[in-house]
């Protein structure tokens, strides 16, 4: 079994989708579910059948990352290898934690009961820079909680995208103590490449010729409704609604 795929017991810490349900809150068809299992992005169970046999279930919290996912290849106009190979190299804990400071401020259902996501200011965004340097921009009382982060410093780079994948990039360059970690663990040929890519994407982000941004928190709240069975809008949906790959 893969080691993105589990059964028993762990199936019980969190509740379960089937595939239909993933894939409608996500907007990540099935075999693009599978795709970014296979790179580590997000993990499957099997849930055992009544009358023998397995079922692929997803946890809400990798449902909720898959929508994440979704908003990348949408917006950033990347195809399904590039956003599974960043999704699953770039450090987990970012996406646990997006995710979980996302759905914190879930809105409530207006008197129809449809909900209209809502910006917030203490919402993530990842911004994609001359179509190659991804950042995650937090607000700044967030930047404290990041790991090897330089503190204040609200846009942190992710990495850079790549003709079929994605280089992380540590943001651990940008603060003193973390060079000095990374030269004490790197080899010197990788250290200074990744300094030398580290310097041109933050001069990139200073002086983009074009910047794409997402607010990722956005998408997570409405996938976390629509999983909920709610009926969540953009105000973009509301005016011009978009068919997306999942629908029929």
């Amino acid at each position: 079994m893969p080691e993105t795929e589990q059964d028993g017991p762990a199936a019980d810490a969190s509740v379960l989708y089937g595939d239909a349900e993933a894939a409608l809150a996500s907007g990540m068809p099935v075999p693009s579910l599978r795709v970014l299992q296979a790179a580590g992005a997000i993990r499957a169970q099997k849930v055992a059948k009544d009358h023998g046999g397995f079922r692929r279930t997803w946890p809400e919290e990798d449902v909720l990352k898959a929508s994440i996912a979704a908003a990348m290849g949408e917006h950033f106009a990347w195809n399904i290898r590039i956003v599974a190979d960043a999704m699953g190299k770039i450090r987990g804990g970012i996406w646990d934690a997006l995710v979980g400071t996302a759905v914190l401020r879930l809105e409530t259902p207006a008197s129809s009961g449809k909900i209209l996501i809502r910006a917030s200011d203490m919402d993530w965004q990842l911004e994609l820079v001359d179509r190659k340097f991804l950042f995650l921009k937090v607000p700044e009382i967030m930047t404290a909680a990041l790991p090897e982060a330089a503190l204040g410093q609200t846009d942190q780079l992710l990495g850079m995208a790549l003709k079929e994948g994605f280089m992380p990039i540590p943001w651990a360059l940008g603060s003193s103590r973390g060079r000095a970690s990374l030269k004490e663990g790197l080899a010197p040929d990788r250290y200074a490449k990744l300094g030398e890519l580290y310097r041109v994407a933050m001069a990139a982000r200073g002086n983009f010729e074009s910047k794409a941004t997402i607010n990722a928190s956005m998408r997570v709240r409405k996938a976390s409704h629509l999983l909920q069975g709610r009926s969540a809008h953009f105000v973009q949906d509301l005016i011009q609604p978009r068919k997306r790959k999942t629908d029929p």
